[in-house]
């Protein structure tokens, strides 16, 4: 009688297990919500502060500067600096994102990283203390290359270094090629990941086809992210950009683009399926046009985000985690209500 019991509660547990692994991971713990803040002047109203509460966002990842390479100074510098028109969100966490090029790391010699990196450390604390910002992660944000891997994780290892005295953490960006192939790509001396679920397609004149985020794609690289090393945020898009052609090329990328652009009757004809071709030589926020540019329009609507959302959440391990989402635009956001963002954060958990 004893065994006969001891095996029906064995069977219970097995039973158990499967179930809760297929329906216990969007319940057992719930994800942080963040928005990227990628613009050149930083400033958040109280309706902006009431707004993120109202969603439940937390967190702010702030993009402090840029560091790239000066062909004028033959020097690396940091570009682009935020600049803050009034920090009024003390309910909020912030996180500051430093962006690094691949050709500042290039042309650094292995034996100045080190200094490089103390550099950018004393920038960041410039920038928080002036601004009376506390911060308890620090994040980059770098597509390296197999010859720039080295540099980058020597700087990545100096910052853990630091920050851990202090008690803070180091987290970076992850693209899903380096997911897929961490093998090749090396995997970063970081406390966290943030995986960019989007920009995974080549940008292309094939219509309906969305650079941004599509399932094909997608579904190319999602199944790598379970066995991904390291913790994972994962970030997640809300945002358009419009991709100019010029006789079958590619001329460049206006972003923060939306469809009210390009519905000018004297300036564009639609051809359909998000395509414009330019009637006439123009410029338009602060880009020129020439007669019979082609533009297309790449537009990241509540559903294809609820799509990406669901599609990665299938794939993340269940511990806790950040979602974000890119980025903090009233543009963008327009189009979503309340209700659509919640659902894609909670998708996400």
């Amino acid at each position: 009688m004893f065994k006969k019991g001891k095996k029906y509660f064995k069977l219970v547990l097995v039973v158990l297990a499967i179930a809760c692994g297929s329906s216990c991971k969007h319940l057992s713990i719930k994800a942080d919500r963040a928005f990227y803040y990628w613009r050149s002047n930083f400033r958040l109203a109280d309706k902006d502060v009431s707004y993120m509460q109202s969603i439940g966002v937390s967190k702010i990842y702030l993009h402090f500067f840029d560091v790239n390479w000066n062909d004028i100074y033959s020097k690396v510098l940091p570009v682009d600096a935020v600049k803050f028109d009034s920090v009024s969100a003390n309910s909020l966490q912030f996180v500051p994102v430093i962006y690094i090029t691949t050709k500042a790391l290039e042309e650094t010699p292995g034996d100045s990283i080190n200094s490089l990196s103390r550099h950018i450390l004393d920038e960041v604390e410039h920038i928080a203390t002036v601004h009376d910002l506390n911060y308890n992660e620090l994040q980059f944000d770098c597509d390296w290359t197999d010859g720039t891997q080295k540099k980058y994780f020597t700087l990545l290892s100096y910052f853990h270094n630091e920050l851990k005295q202090k008690g803070k953490l180091l987290s970076a960006t992850i693209r899903l090629h380096q997911v897929k192939y961490k093998e090749k790509t090396g995997v970063p001396p970081i406390d966290r990941g943030m995986l960019m679920f989007y920009n995974m397609g080549k940008v292309n004149s094939i219509p309906g086809y969305n650079s941004i985020y599509n399932e094909r794609d997608a579904n190319n690289y999602a199944s790598y992210v379970k066995s991904y090393p390291l913790p994972l945020d994962v970030a997640l898009p809300v945002f358009s950009w419009a991709v100019i052609f010029r006789d079958g090329k590619v001329k460049g990328i206006n972003e923060k683009a939306v469809n009210q652009d390009f519905s000018t009757d004297s300036l564009f004809l639609s051809a359909g399926n998000n395509i414009f071709v330019s009637r006439k030589a123009f410029f338009l926020h602060g880009r020129y046009f020439m007669k019979n540019d082609t533009v297309k329009l790449e537009q990241v609507t509540p559903d294809i985000c609820e799509d990406a959302a669901n599609n990665v959440s299938r794939y993340l391990k269940n511990e806790k985690r950040t979602v974000i989402l890119f980025d903090y635009d009233s543009i963008y956001l327009s189009t979503y209500d309340k209700k659509d963002l919640d659902k894609i954060f909670s998708l996400s958990n």
